[in-house]
């Protein structure tokens, strides 16, 4: 472990951002200054200390190569790249930056920033497992220096009756998360990065990491697979098209392929059968199940356009590809840094500008409303993608773009404006505002719950169905006093009611299925009607699912009847 003296010598930059960051965070504690700059701030200090340190070991990684940088270059790069980061936080409205992509990719790039120029799978295994052990001991480190003194303090106050203001814990574990662990962790960084020889595992680690490899990651990413090609021979014989769920599926498989390469590999020794396969031919895992991603995406972009999530399953399908097709060539074959290094630069290219994934879904959604609403002609359908595609412009704060020429946009970037600046948008284009309550939330399905109690007269109904419970496509019976049995069942935005004598379907009042979500203090009668037959509904609790034209998956609640209505 080296010395706070040598770790400021090598890593100055880094510390100055940690400084700075640490003084942020106080200030936000004593809640000096405005709380959202003081946040944005932070965040961008912290990604430019990871930032500043992946450029300082990645240049004395290729120091130690080639003797040809000196301290002062590594140290200049260090403070550019570290700035870089801060500015992609600070004006990532500008550069449309998704924070937590681009933390996350800085953060998975410093251990491999000293080997994208050089060095060997081994060795980065090596520096990996070092540096997730410091990790782990600087994390120690911080509950304990930090739960000791906070100890002390309580112990001053409940014994002495010392007064211990709650702003003090705070300021303390500002201090020693930003500033102490990572300077702990700082001084565990190796100096060397030719790692493979002193970094192995011991026999008993070792022994672990291989049964974990051969006994549970082979044997269950194979099963995956088999049930993947299962699904796409289906696809084949049917003439389906691939499901939309598809898509996340093949990702999760992607992903826990690459990452039991990464970290099983090297001790799975190939002895069983079924590991020996696993190990020699898992890149022919990969072109059938990334077959059925490109499918599913290339549906539902064409359908309803590129969305943040949709380009990164686009972007991880192009990673996978890149990586099985590597290991075509002898060189990169086995060699685990471009399984690691290609995921990572994908994420920090897809994090902000021009390229990145939510600057990319403001130009698809602005095109797709833009094409809806020039047509002279639209059905219901058209219109709740076009006000779809407006929520999510006015969610990422890009409504201006696809504003007709005269229209008075607030810069005010509150929900009250947001909402007044949609309805702006959307009525300039002849589009009803109120039809897409929560249109382009990114929310998949709403559901909202009536409590409160309240006394509800019955309006000329005589048998009450309580306890009912509904699921879309299950049918519900209720029993009633004459020995009929209704039978219940939801399809869509209609309640489908039978009996032995007649069916009916009631149309569902709009406002149940609008799409929004949350609680409903009072639960009141909802009558409906259909051929001169009325039933009455006191709800408790309804969801669905978002769309175009949404619908309900589930509804409980009491049913009003009349009994002669369905003898």
């Amino acid at each position: 472990m080296a010395s706070y003296r040598e770790v400021l010598l090598r890593f100055p930059v880094v510390i100055a951002w940690l400084l700075a960051a640490t003084f942020v965070a106080n200030l936000l504690i004593e809640e000096i200054g405005p709380a959202d700059a003081a946040w944005r701030v932070l965040v961008g200090l912290a990604c430019a200390a990871t930032a500043a340190l992946s450029a300082t070991l990645g240049f004395e990684a290729v120091t130690r190569r080639r003797e040809m940088i000196g301290p002062g270059v590594r140290q200049l790069a260090a403070a550019i790249a570290g700035a870089c980061g801060f500015c992609l936080v600070w004006f990532q409205d500008a550069l449309h930056t998704s924070t937590w992509l681009l933390a996350f990719a800085l953060v998975a790039l410093i251990p491999v920033a000293p080997y994208l120029a050089g060095g060997s799978g081994e060795s980065f295994r090596g520096l990996l497992g070092r540096l997730t052990f410091a990790f782990l001991l600087a994390a120690i480190g911080w509950s304990l220096l930090g739960g000791g003194i906070s100890l002390v303090l309580v112990s001053l106050n409940l014994l002495f009756g010392l007064e211990v203001p709650f702003e003090l814990y705070a300021h303390l574990a500002a201090m020693t998360a930003l500033l102490f662990a990572p300077l702990f962790w700082l001084a565990l960084i190796p100096r060397r990065f030719d790692l493979a020889a002193d970094c192995r595992l011991d026999t008993l680690s070792a022994r672990a990491v291989s049964v974990l490899g051969e006994w549970v990651a082979a044997p269950l990413i194979l099963v995956y697979a088999v049930i993947l090609h299962v699904y796409a021979a289906k696809c084949l014989l049917v003439g389906a098209l691939p499901s939309g769920q598809s898509g996340w599926l093949v990702s999760g498989f992607g992903i826990c392929l690459v990452t039991a390469l990464v970290i099983c590999r090297p001790f799975m020794r190939g002895a069983r059968a079924l590991t020996s396969a696993f190990l020699r031919h898992w890149p022919w895992l990969l072109p059938v199940p990334l077959l059925l991603l490109t499918m599913a995406l290339t549906l539902r972009i064409g359908a309803y356009g590129v969305t943040p999530e949709r380009y990164l399953l686009a972007a991880l399908a192009l990673v996978l590809a890149i990586i099985a097709a590597l290991q075509s060539f002898p060189r990169w074959r086995g060699d685990i840094r471009p399984m690691a290094a290609i995921p990572v630069l994908a994420m920090l290219l897809a994090s902000f500008g021009p390229q990145g994934a939510e600057w990319t879904s403001i130009r698809s959604q602005s095109e797709r409303f833009l094409t809806i609403v020039e047509q002279p002609a639209r059905n219901p359908q058209q219109t709740g993608e076009a006000l779809a595609a407006l929520g999510y412009l006015r969610n990422v704060d890009a409504l201006a773009r696809v504003a007709p020429a005269g229209a008075k946009l607030s810069n005010d970037t509150s929900s009250n404006e947001k909402a007044l600046s949609f309805g702006t948008v959307a009525r300039a284009w002849e589009l009803d505002p109120s039809t897409a309550i929560e249109a382009g939330s990114g929310s998949s399905y709403f559901s909202r719950v009536y409590s409160g109690t309240a006394g509800i007269a019955l309006e000329g109904f005589d048998l009450l169905l309580s306890g009912i419970d509904m699921s879309a496509g299950n049918v519900i019976e209720a029993p009633l006093s004459s020995g009929e049995v209704l039978r219940l069942q939801l399809e869509g935005r209609t309640l489908r009611v039978s009996s032995a004598t007649r069916t009916s379907r009631f149309d569902l009042l709009p406002e149940m299925t609008a799409t929004s979500s949350g609680t409903d203090s009072e639960p009141e009668l909802v009558t409906l009607r259909q051929d001169g037959v009325r039933l009455g509904l006191v709800l408790e609790t309804v969801s669905g699912s978002n769309g175009p034209v949404p619908t309900l998956d589930h509804l409980s609640g009491t049913i009003l009847v009349n009994a002669k209505d369905w003898r």
